[in-house]
C-alpha cells in the first residue's frame, strides 16, 4: 500500500501554525505524519484508548459513503452560512494545503481562534491509510461523527494548549481532516468537541 506522507508542511500551508504568544511550538500543532507504518504493524501510540484496532491498521468501513466532490471543488462549502452562525464562524478563506483543497474559518468573537478543514488528496484508501500511520501519533483515539467513522489523532499532543486533529472517513477512498487552534477562551482547555462538532456540520452539508 502507498501511503501519503505529508509532515509538518501540511499543517503549515492549512494555517495552524500557532504565534508567539503560544505555548505550542510553531508547526506542531499534528499533521499527518512523515512516516508510514508497515502493513500488518499492530503498534498503537501512547494515548491510543481502543484495544480493538484491527492488527492489519484498516480502519471501519464507511457505511454511508458521502461523495467528497464537492468539498474538493470548494473546501469551504462544507459550512452554510447557517451552520457558521451555529458555530461562532467568520466566513471561510480557502487556500491549497500540502494536504489538498482547504479552508479556514475564525471565530467571530475571537480571530486568534479557527476552525480548518483539508481533503486529504494523497491518501487513496482514506481513512485506512491514518490508521497504517497510527504508531507515529503522540494520540490515536477512535470515535464516530454523523454516522462516520472518525479518529482524533496528532504527531503531538497539544489539545490542552487548543490544538485538536480529527480524521473523518467520508468514504472509503476519501478522509478529511479539522483541527482547532485555541489562543484564548473556554475552549483553549478542551478543543475537540468543537472540533466534533465542526465536523459534524461539515457532512451534514456534504450529504445534502
Amino acid at each position: 500500500m502507498r501511503i501519503s506522507r505529508i509532515g509538518v508542511a501540511a499543517i503549515a500551508s492549512l494555517g495552524l501554525l500557532l504565534g508567539a504568544c503560544s505555548s505550542v511550538e510553531p508547526g506542531s500543532a499534528g499533521s499527518i505524519p512523515s512516516k508510514s507504518v508497515p502493513a500488518g504493524d499492530s503498534r498503537a501510540p501512547t494515548g491510543s484508548t481502543n484495544s480493538d484496532v484491527p492488527a492489519n491498521g484498516s480502519a471501519p468501513p464507511v457505511h454511508d459513503p458521502v461523495d467528497a466532490s464537492a468539498a474538493t471543488a470548494d473546501a469551504c462549502g462544507v459550512l452554510t452560512p447557517a451552520q457558521l452562525d451555529a458555530l461562532g464562524l467568520t466566513e471561510g478563506t480557502p487556500r491549497q494545503s500540502a494536504a489538498g483543497p482547504s479552508c479556514y474559518w475564525d471565530f467571530a468573537a475571537e480571530d486568534a481562534n479557527r476552525i480548518d478543514f483539508a481533503i486529504v488528496e494523497g491518501n487513496s484508501n482514506g481513512l485506512s491509510d491514518i490508521y497504517d500511520q497510527r504508531a507515529e501519533y503522540a494520540y490515536f483515539e477512535e470515535t464516530e461523527v454523523g454516522g462516520h467513522p472518525a479518529v482524533y489523532a496528532s504527531e503531538a499532543d497539544h489539545r490542552d494548549s487548543g490544538v485538536c486533529w480529527m480524521y473523518v472517513g467520508l468514504n472509503d477512498s476519501v478522509a478529511m481532516a479539522v483541527g482547532s487552534q485555541f489562543l484564548a477562551g473556554p475552549d483553549q482547555s478542551d478543543p475537540c468537541p468543537v472540533v466534533a462538532r465542526a465536523a459534524e456540520s461539515m457532512i451534514e452539508t456534504l450529504k445534502g
